[in-house]
């Protein structure tokens, strides 16, 4: 009798980390990606998150031809005209995972048109250019708040579920 009561709490565990880790898997493919001329040279911006004003923004660029790796060597983020803000420099960085892929960490204060300003070095020499990128207002709810209250009835799912498998298995003793 005790076995099979072990039993259900480890499915039921096993099954609550599966639906868990369902859940939280979203990010391993881009959202948009953008491709740009520079000199001589495609650049590809692949972005992982919406670009929003006040939110980092998650993305990775590399060369749009992979035959023609390139190593980046600045970045800044300069306003465009019409957006009231400052040059923001960006934090480039390898990427784990692929070769000749970097990751751009920068973070837009305001909403608006602006131009990530890139320097390379490639086959064909050195070049410098711009890439435009649109910036949307920060989101109406803040990004924690809006986990909070999706997953409030969590809780309550669980316990239901748990208190229909206890009362089952009782009506089964019973019969």
């Amino acid at each position: 009798m005790r076995e099979p009561k072990l039993r259900s709490i480890v499915t039921f565990l096993l099954l609550c980390v599966a639906v868990t880790c369902s859940l939280t898997a979203g990010g391993a493919s881009p959202l948009a990606t953008q491709s740009a001329a520079i000199g001589p040279y495609v650049v590809l911006l692949s972005f992982y998150s919406l670009p929003r004003a006040g939110q980092s923004m998650n993305m990775t660029i590399e060369s749009g031809r992979p035959a023609e790796p390139l190593q980046f060597s600045n970045a800044v983020l300069h306003p465009a005209p019409g957006t009231d803000g400052n040059s923001i420099p960006a934090a480039l960085t390898p990427n784990g995972e692929s070769q000749h892929v970097f990751n751009v960490q920068v973070t837009p204060p305001v909403k608006g048109k602006w131009l990530l300003h890139l320097q390379l070095t490639g086959a064909a020499g050195a070049a410098s250019g711009d890439i435009p990128i649109n910036v949307d207002g920060p989101p109406a709810i803040p990004l924690w708040l809006g986990w909070l209250i999706g997953l409030v009835p969590l809780p309550f799912l669980l316990l239901f579920i748990a208190y229909q498998i206890i009362w089952r298995k009782k009506q089964l003793a019973h019969a």
